[in-house]
């Protein structure tokens, strides 16, 4: 009996010797899954104030080839995670400079503790993939301090890991930078053209109507909201003489709406008034209106008065405004003769803010 039994120790032995070496054989001809470290990895907080809620984004380059089915983000500790899976949405617009649209992410499928799953498809090997998690009240920041840490894993369908990678953010009092400026009110203006501020009409006739032969224009540049405002008054209302005491009138005998009867200008009858005319409405800014007393066109004239008498206006800013004045006299044969006729125009404006 006791030889049987050592018989049978040895068979046993000599057993368990060959199944050991049928596994040492058998072993490595198993299919094996053995995680490793993406190429790169990171999570960027689009809010990384303490305790603030907070949007994201998440990005890897996977370094094992196989078939993943989700990937997982597990945030970092003291971070409140919102547990409700459907509020953790996506999207894949606006991704970091050289990032690809993760492959079949889509909204969170699970949440753990601080681990939140979402869906994945397959994904290639050296390929930056990276997606944004949204949603309502998500994720909210713990207290400030350095070396907040978390992991990204994916994983095949049948949970097993393929890569992962650990991953370190920071949490900052505040993370926003207030800029402030000012831009000041702006108006300038300025007569040109006409040489000296002196519109010369020279020397009149009863045979014919004279003009500005180079007439004073105002340049105009604000960036009033509103545009800008022309006045103008004029001292004699009309050219006057003091030599002689006579005046070739202008308002005594205009109705101020430059087309009536009273402010036609016609050869041998005495007259003088003015005709405001656009030269420049500059791009990009208000549109200009001459004052219908003084958009007159050929023939007619508008009349300057003692109280200033709005010319133009703007309704926006400008950044070169061009209005012209273009002054025309008539006499007839009984005009005082002087060589002193004159008639000094004050033009002012404003920036209407």
């Amino acid at each position: 009996m006791s030889n049987k039994i050592k018989q049978f120790r040895i068979s046993f032995k000599n057993i368990v010797v060959i199944a050991g070496l049928l596994l040492v054989t058998v072993l490595p001809l198993i299919p094996q899954h053995a995680s490793a470290v993406f190429t790169n990895a990171f999570l960027r907080l689009d809010r990384m104030k303490a305790s603030t809620a907070t949007s994201g984004t998440v990005c890897a380059k996977p370094a094992t080839v196989e078939t993943e089915a989700d990937v997982q983000v597990a945030f970092p500790t003291g971070f409140t995670v919102n547990g409700t899976a459907s509020n953790w949405t996506v999207t894949t617009t606006n991704l970091p400079t050289g990032g690809t649209a993760w492959l079949g992410i889509g909204t969170a499928t699970a949440v753990s503790s601080q681990t939140v799953t979402f869906p994945s498809t397959d994904l290639t090997v050296g390929t930056l993939y990276c997606f944004n998690f949204s949603g309502t009240t998500t994720l909210t920041t713990s207290t400030a301090g350095a070396n907040k840490t978390g992991t990204i894993t994916t994983r095949t369908g049948a949970a097993a890991t393929i890569d992962q990678s650990n991953y370190a953010t920071a949490v900052i009092a505040d993370d926003q930078i207030t800029v402030n400026a000012t831009v000041p009110a702006t108006f300038s203006m300025s007569i040109g053209t006409c040489g000296s501020n002196t519109d010369d009409l020279s020397t009149l006739s009863t045979g014919s109507i004279v003009s500005s032969s180079a007439a004073c224009r105002i340049t105009l540049t604000t960036n009033a909201q509103n545009g800008w405002i022309i006045w103008a008054n004029d001292s004699q209302q009309g050219l006057y003489s003091t030599t002689k005491a006579y005046t070739i009138p202008g308002s005594s005998t205009m109705d101020d709406n430059c087309t009536g009867v009273d402010d036609d200008i016609t050869a041998g009858v005495e007259g003088f008034g003015v005709d405001s005319n656009i030269i420049t409405d500059a791009a990009g800014g208000g549109a200009i209106t001459i004052d219908a007393d003084f958009d007159c066109g050929a023939g007619f004239v508008g009349d300057y008065a003692a109280a200033f008498t709005e010319i133009a206006t703007a309704n926006g800013p400008t950044s070169g405004d061009i209005i012209e004045l273009v002054h025309e006299a008539a006499i007839s044969g009984l005009t005082e003769a002087a060589a002193d006729y004159s008639d000094i125009v004050t033009v002012t404006g404003a920036g209407n803010f």
